[in-house]
Parts: structure tokens; sequence; C-alpha cells
């Protein structure tokens, strides 16, 4: 039995005789209330330590971009004259190669190696460009070659229109003006960051010389002495022998070092001056004379009939005024849809040549038409971006749609080297693999016009099963071939056509050779196609030819395709949606 109640309740299992506590363990929680206003501040505080951070970060950016802008304003200066003084290129200049340099000399001179040099005061002095002549070598060949009769037509462009040939060079130099400014205001900046980090990379004493104030002055004392030796007269050093021959003509402030180089002058501004006045008045005369004798048939100019719209395509131009200005009369009496040239729009594609891409330019301009261009050989990537500046549509591998036209075509990769016969790459791609690459391109959906420049490329296109093009046009053997017409397994065909050269250049003999000063020493051709407008075919060519003698001859039109003819399918297939004939993919 039990023993008498000791009146104490008994503890539980574990118990260390300490009393019960239900919450023994837990953790006592704050008030609600409380813990909201704490986490509140905490957030608060914390927002505005980020908003600080983000203001501090924002405010050393843009101190640190307006000590650059600062710092890039201080050195624009000495960055802008270092560009002006050290600009240089190099370009053809007639049939020599020349190297053209700016400085603050307050002159152009030309230097001409063992001959002398030849002076002239710089419009825009105190800067002046000393242009050295290369491929000149000693002073008796330079008298058989410098001032040979062929050396002489090559210059005279310089003669004719000097306005457009400088500034095409000047273009040129300010390109390189601004890319040695930009490279000096890089490295100004980057000195300007060596002084603000001065203290951590350089030596205490340094450190402490080199203090704001005395940067200030040393700053002010050099840009002064810089602008004042450029802006400083000073008087032409050396020998100065005035050209006598030149008085009242564009040479009258011509002046040389060199007896020599006097005599040789001399008789070259009269060679020019006499060539050109020849020159101009041939040209004229063929001009007027051929213009006469198309206004006699007007009547049987090419015409395009209901339905159908007019293109006109060249090629091989090279630069004839007398040819430029007839083909923009041309286009001007028939109105085309559109102007087509298939390369050799230049002689050597140097940037002297701006006049000559400039007259083009009229041709389709005067017209209100668009001109489209594949590049030749004779060309290169200076001609291509002087006849984009003059709004021209050069083609570069890629379908443009012109005047609502799907047209193909890229530059040659071959390019002649200037006055020389020999060529160089521009890429690596042959002919052949330039024209499977434009039947490539075509083949997903064909095109209305394709330009390429050599026949080796549209051997490629002509030979295939389906070109997927409606016209394919090309040149550079300056004689005339075709046109071919391939029929398509659906009745549609393709048109191809060798053109002859537009500018009437034949290759040079000893006694005979083309320029841009002269009329057409062989047949200048142009060529009008006739486009279905429903089905997008085209249904014939008409040439048109300017002979040596000023007679023009305009051939009847050939017929390359009936659309009448078109199995219904194929005729309704390509007056709906899909106006271009279906190309079989190849390759």
């Amino acid at each position: 039995m039990d023993g008498p109640s000791s009146g104490r309740r008994p503890s539980r299992a574990g118990s260390t005789g300490r009393p019960f506590r239900p919450d023994a363990g837990r953790t006592r929680r704050a008030p609600t209330g409380t813990a909201q206003r704490r986490s509140l501040v905490t957030v608060l505080a914390r927002h505005a330590a980020r908003v600080r951070s983000r203001r501090a970060l924002w405010s050393g950016v843009l101190r640190a971009l307006g000590t650059t802008l600062v710092a890039a304003l201080l050195a624009a200066p000495f960055a802008a004259l270092w560009g002006i003084g050290h600009a240089e290129v190099e370009d053809y200049v007639g049939p020599h190669r020349v190297t053209f340099a700016t400085s603050f000399s307050g002159e152009i001179a030309v230097d001409l190696g063992p001959i002398g040099r030849a002076f002239l005061p710089s419009p825009v002095a105190p800067v002046g460009v000393t242009a050295t002549v290369g491929s000149v070598g000693t002073a008796a060949s330079t008298l058989n070659s410098l001032f040979s009769s062929k050396t002489l037509a090559a210059y005279t462009s310089l003669y004719e229109e000097p306005e457009v040939v400088i500034g095409a060079i000047v273009d040129e130099l300010q390109v390189a003006a601004l890319l040695q400014g930009a490279g000096a205001e890089a490295v100004l900046l980057l000195a300007f960051a060596v002084w603000r980090l001065r203290s951590q990379l350089l030596s205490p004493w340094v450190a402490r010389t080199v203090t704001r104030r005395r940067t200030g002055v040393a700053y002010v004392v050099v840009l002064v002495l810089v602008l004042g030796s450029i802006l400083a007269p000073s008087s032409p050093a050396g020998t100065r022998i005035p050209i006598t021959i030149a008085a009242g003509s564009r040479f009258a402030s011509v002046t040389v070092d060199s007896r020599v180089l006097a005599d040789l002058l001399d008789r070259g501004v009269r060679g020019v001056t006499l060539l050109s006045g020849r020159q101009q008045a041939a040209v004229r005369t063929y001009v007027d004379t051929a213009v006469d004798d198309l206004s006699s048939q007007l009547d049987r100019l090419p015409r395009p009939r209901p339905g159908e719209t007019m293109l006109l395509g060249f090629s091989d131009l090279h630069c004839n005024q007398a040819m430029t200005e007839l083909i923009t009369r041309l286009t001007l009496a028939t109105r085309p849809r559109v102007v087509l040239s298939s390369g050799d729009d230049t002689v050597n594609g140097t940037a002297v040549e701006k006049t000559c891409i400039r007259r083009e330019a009229g041709i389709a301009a005067g017209a209100g038409v668009p001109l489209v261009v594949s590049s030749g050989n004779h060309d290169s990537d200076v001609t291509e971006a002087q006849q984009r500046a003059e709004e021209m549509v050069v083609l570069d591998g890629g379908v443009v749609e012109v005047a609502g036209l799907r047209t193909l075509g890229d530059d040659d990769p071959e390019h002649n080297v200037p006055f020389s016969q020999d060529r160089t790459l521009d890429r690596p791609e042959s002919e052949e693999q330039l024209g499977a690459r434009m039947l490539q391109a075509a083949a997903a959906r064909p095109v209305d016009v394709l330009l390429v420049h050599q026949p080796a490329a549209s051997v490629v296109l002509m030979t295939a099963a389906d070109p997927g093009a409606r016209l394919v046009l090309w040149g550079h053997f300056h004689s005339e071939a075709g046109p071919t017409v391939v029929e398509h397994a659906d009745g549609s065909w393709t048109v191809g056509m060798q053109e002859g050269t537009a500018g009437g250049v034949r290759q040079p003999t000893i006694t005979s050779f083309s320029t841009p000063f002269s009329p057409p020493l062989k047949s200048a051709d142009v060529y009008f196609y006739f486009r279905d407008d429903a089905t997008g075919l085209i249904t014939g060519v008409q040439p048109v030819h300017f002979t040596p003698d000023a007679e023009v001859v305009i051939d009847d039109r050939v017929v390359t395709g009936d659309v009448d003819d078109l199995p219904a399918e194929t005729r309704a297939r390509l007056s709906g949606s899909t106006p271009s004939p279906t190309a079989t993919p190849t390759g």
C-alpha cells in the first residue's frame, strides 16, 4: 500500500526537479508591430544606401566623361594640326603613280626626281601638298616618255577639268587627315590619362613639380609656338625659275628649280594646250555631226510597243566624253525604264577619273531614271565609291530592286593595274566561280536582269539548263555578239547579249590610241531591250551604233521571243503573282 501523500505533485519523466514551464525552449517573439517597424526601417536604409551608391556612380561617370571631353577639346588643336600636316595618299595622275603628302609649306610642290621640282602657290595656304611622281627615271628617259604624245593625252584631263581632278585628290587627303588626326587624338588622350594619374605612376617629386598651373602655362606656350611657326610668313627656299610659256594660262604662277625642267614644262604646257584645243574641237565636231544625223532619224529611234517597257544597256564606256554626251542625248530622247552598265566605265579606276563618273551619272539623271552598274576589270573600289556618291546603283553580289526590276550582279574579281596590261585578283574567285555564284543566287527566285563583265562568267550562266534570269548582259571584248536565246522547259526564255564598247575604244597601237577626249575609234554601241510588262520576258533587242565617221546606224529590232507562243499555263503563271520564269535550282 502506498504511503501517505506528501502533498507534492510528482515530476515528469526526466525532470530535473525544476518547476515545469510550458514555454520552455521556445523563442520569444516581439510584438508584431515592432517587427514590422524594424523591417521597414531596414529596407528604407538599404534603399537609401543604394540610391546614394547609384548617385555616386553616375556622378563619377559624368565627372569622368566631362574630364575626357575637356581633355579631347584641349587635344583637338594639336591633333588637327598633326592630321592636316601628315596626310598621305597614293594615286595615279596620268600614267604615273603619285604620292601626295600634306605639309605647312604654303605651296604645291611636284617632285619629278632628278629632273627637278615645280611649285605653285597653295590656294589654302599655309597648308601645302607635295606630289612625288613615281616611275620617273633619268632625265634622258623622261625626255622621251614623260612628255610623249600619249602621256600628254593622258594628262589632258588635268588641263580640261582641273577642279574635279584636284577635288578627287583632296577628298582622299581629307580622309587620310582625319585618320591621322584621330590617331594623334588617341595618343594625346593617353598622355592626359598619365598626367591625371601622375601621383600614382610617377615619383613624388615629379608629381609635385607637374602642377596644374605649370601644365596649363606649358600648354598655352606650346600651342602659341606651334601656331606661330605655321602661320608666320616665309620666303621660298632655293632657286625658283618662272615658266615663260605659262604666262596668261592656268600655269602662270608655276615656278621650277631646274633649267631642264623649265625647258620641259615650256614644251609640255605648249603641248597640252595645243592638244587640248585639238581634242576638244574634234569631240565637238563629232558630237555635232552625230546629233545632226540622229535628229534626221527620230522616227527610227527604238520605241516600245504597247504593253512593253524599254531598257537601255551598254558596256566599256571607258570615260569617252563624246559618247557620254551622245548616250545622254539618246536617253533623253527615248526615256528607257532603266540604264544598265556592264562595267569598265573608267580607263584606270583612279580617283582623278571622278570627272568622267560625274558625266556618266548625267546619262540617267537627265531622264530621271536609275543607272545600274556592275563594275569591270578597269574599274576599282574608288570608282564604285564615286559612283555611289553620284547615286548610281552599284551591284555587289546581292539582288536589288531597281525601277521595279529584280537586278543581280557583282564587280569583276580581276582588276587591271593602271596603265598596264597586268591584272590582279581583288578576291580569291575566278570568272567561272563568279558566274556559278550568280547562278546560285538567282536559283531560289529568278531575277529580271543579271549583269557581269567578262564573257568567261557569262558562259557559266548561258550554258546552264535554266539560268534563272530573263536578261543576261556582259561586255569586255569590245565586240558585239548575240543576242543568244536560252529556251526553258516551260516555254519561257532567257536572252543573253555580249555588248560592244560604248566608248568606241579599240586596242592601242603605236600610232593610234583612244583617250577619254578622243572621238570613237571604232563603232560605239548602245542597246535597247524590250520587256513584256505582263510576263517580264525580253521580246526584242535593238542596237544603235555610232561610227568613227559620226554616222548613226539604228539597227532593226531583233525578235527574241513571242509571248503569244507561250503555253497557256506558263503565260498565266508569269502574268500572275510570280512574274519571273521558274528556275530549277542548280549547284
